[in-house]
């Protein structure tokens, strides 16, 4: 069985009967209709593979048809059915993308001949049109199965359709929880003002109409059959060609994904099917995300309990990481650190020390100094750490972080002895801010140390125990009082001021 889908238009009954017949018994799926505007209405809300139309016929034309039809699904194969006085108009419709004709008296060899080789090249063309496809969805879902980065997902998607189509413009659109509205969160080829300014209302434009409809959305030519939509491109400057295909998820709209050219060929509904595909893996991406990072979260959650738990065995040690962070924070952005680093340190800071969940509570709360055994017992937390949080996937720069905190800047800390810049870089603001908590924390054999001694500790053991440049930064914010230290309780910290509690000094193995 063929199985095409293929609308004859003919006026005349007889035709339109004669092609059906012949047509339905080689196992085509057939449609008729009398006149061009029966034949419009058909393909709007149905897919057909071939179009079969008489020439002559009165009001819209067989070659008016064709032309509309172009505008409207412009890879739709199309054979014309004529007469001998529409001889030579059938031959110029040739040039103009006509895949045939068939002329009348026509047999049912002669019509099943040219329908066969439209069909040919129909399938053909689709099939070309598959493997095209195949290439960015295969680069796309090789991506869905690590990919959490949403920024960078988008990116390569925008990437890989102006790389597909040529087109002048994509543009990603997401909806904005807080109003409701549709904001550009991804862009090729749009000026920078207008994507920071581009806001659409569902049902406002043609991407709040595609919103509001949850239909995909193709123009060609500036011109669709759609009065609504006809409405909205004389209000706005639209380009020659584009498509706007809806973002919709189980439960919810994303938003909407638009691609437009300004000039060379008009897009085609094989073109939209792609970007249909494409979108359709954008979400699939957003909610996997989302899973990803409820799941994280949740994690996270859990582990940060656990470090509090542990924390609050030891009145010296209460708060202690939440201390760190804002050590850590303020001393990367002295540093001149990006938000998404920032963000790095903070996590890596909170959780630090959860390694310790894995040690004794007898060694954790010891008053006083570790014995050997001990000590080494404690130096394994960082290692604990890295077990218990691999599980929720954070990035190499927290893990690395978190592991290395405790090595030193001259390559004789631990666990494993690196140096220099072999210690990444948040690992180095972490070793710094650990042990200012450690200093200013207030033990029951000493009281607390001042920000004097703080600054000349941080000084002595620069190019030791410190990075340089860290130790320095840390250094400079105490000097402009931007560093508090010395009022670190847990009654102050809920008050709201920068209270903090730790109980580990330089040398011990916090």
């Amino acid at each position: 069985m063929a199985g095409e889908k293929i609308l004859v238009v003919d006026d005349e009954e007889m035709i339109r009967d004669l092609c059906y017949h012949i047509l339905n018994g080689e196992g085509y799926q057939v449609a008729v209709v009398a006149n061009g505007d029966a034949a419009l209405a058909e393909l709007e809300q149905n897919d057909v593979d071939l179009l079969i139309s008489d020439i002559k016929m009165p009001g819209m034309d067989g070659l008016e048809l064709f032309e509309r039809v172009k505008e409207l699904k412009q890879d739709i194969v199309t054979v014309l059915i004529t007469g001998h006085g529409t001889l030579d108009t059938a031959i110029e419709s040739l040039m103009r993308g006509v895949e045939g004709f068939v002329l009348k008296p026509f047999t049912q060899k002669e019509l099943l001949s040219a329908v066969d080789r439209a069909i040919n090249r129909c399938r053909l063309q689709h099939e070309n049109i598959r493997l095209k496809v195949l290439i960015p969805v295969f680069e796309i879902s090789k991506l869905l199965v690590t990919e959490i980065d949403l920024a960078h997902l988008f990116k390569i998607i925008t990437d890989v359709l102006m790389q597909e189509f040529s087109v002048d413009r994509v543009s990603l659109m997401l909806v904005d929880e807080s109003t409701g509205d549709l904001v550009i969160r991804a862009s090729h080829g749009l000026p920078s003002d207008m994507a920071h300014a581009a806001r659409r209302k569902e049902g406002e434009g043609i991407a709040g109409l595609v919103l509001k409809k949850k239909r995909p959305l193709i123009v060609s030519n500036g011109r669709h059959p759609d009065q609504e939509v006809m409405d909205v491109l004389n209000r706005e400057d639209m380009p020659l060609s584009s498509m706007t295909v809806p973002l919709i998820g189980r439960n919810k709209s994303f938003g909407v994904l638009n691609v437009s050219r300004q000039s060379g060929r008009t897009f085609t509904t094989s073109d939209l099917q792609i970007v249909a595909i494409l979108a359709s893996q954008v979400v699939a991406a957003m909610e996997n995300a989302a899973m990803f990072e409820d799941l994280r979260e949740s994690y996270f959650r859990t582990v940060q309990a656990l470090v509090a738990a542990v924390e609050a065995k030891d009145p010296y040690t209460r708060w202690h990481s939440t201390n760190v962070a804002k050590y850590a924070v303020a001393i990367a952005r002295e540093m001149g650190m990006s938000p998404t680093q920032l963000e790095e340190i903070h996590i890596a800071s909170i959780l630090h020390d959860v390694g310790k969940i894995g040690i004794s509570e007898q060694i954790i709360s010891k008053p006083g100094s570790l014995s050997r055994e001990e000590f080494d017992i404690m130096k394994d937390h960082p290692a604990h750490g890295i077990r218990i949080l691999e599980p929720i996937g954070f990035s190499q720069a927290i893990m690395d972080a978190i592991y290395q905190h405790h090595e030193r800047f001259d390559g004789k800390g631990y666990p494993q002895g690196l140096s220099g810049d072999d210690i990444s870089p948040g690992a180095r603001i972490l070793n710094v801010a650990d042990t200012i908590d450690a200093m200013v924390s207030e033990r029951p054999y000493r009281g607390m140390i001042s920000s004097t001694e703080v600054i000349q500790e941080l000084e002595k053991e620069a190019g030791a125990q410190f990075d340089y440049t860290v130790s320095g930064a840390a250094v400079r914010l105490i000097d402009k009082g931007l560093l508090k230290l010395g009022m670190h309780t847990y009654y102050h910290y809920v008050a709201g001021m920068e209270k903090e509690g730790g109980r580990h000094g330089k040398e011990s193995a916090t």
